[in-house]
């Protein structure tokens, strides 16, 4: 019973890990595009840098700061998703607890004896033979 609890037990974190795994990803997209379009945005200020109607330095500051910020948080995310990928390989596939479930199933711990016992049983059975 106890197996089959942890068994349950490691499914559920398998797939809270996964889920996990997709909100990352999903937000690395995100991130993704919002850096591409900071990066557009700083080369269009750098293209009318030099012209009269030109950003001043602190928004171009800004703008860069604000990418290397989403830089940063690409970075972070994909070093989650590589811890997630390491925990999900320390956890057991299905086919883990599939053979898991069967030993139990097969096995059936609860019907087994200990030697004690079975020497108790020995013994008791051979005085009622009369033998001991």
């Amino acid at each position: 019973m106890r197996l089959m609890h942890d068994i349950r037990a490691l499914d559920a974190n398998v797939r809270v890990l996964a889920q996990q795994i997709r909100a990352i990803k999903k937000n690395e997209r995100i991130l993704a595009r919002n850096l591409i379009l900071l990066s557009k945005k700083v080369a269009e200020l750098k293209e009318t840098a030099g012209k009269p109607s030109s950003v001043d330095e602190e928004k171009m500051q800004q703008l860069m700061d604000m990418i290397m910020h989403t830089r940063e948080d690409i970075a972070k995310l994909r070093e989650d998703v590589e811890y997630l990928k390491r925990q999900l390989q320390h956890t057991l596939t299905n086919e883990d607890i599939a053979e898991l479930k069967y030993i139990v199933e097969t096995v059936n711990p609860l019907e087994f004896v200990t030697y004690k016992q079975v020497g108790e049983l020995v013994e008791k059975k051979l005085k009622e033979l009369g033998i001991i």
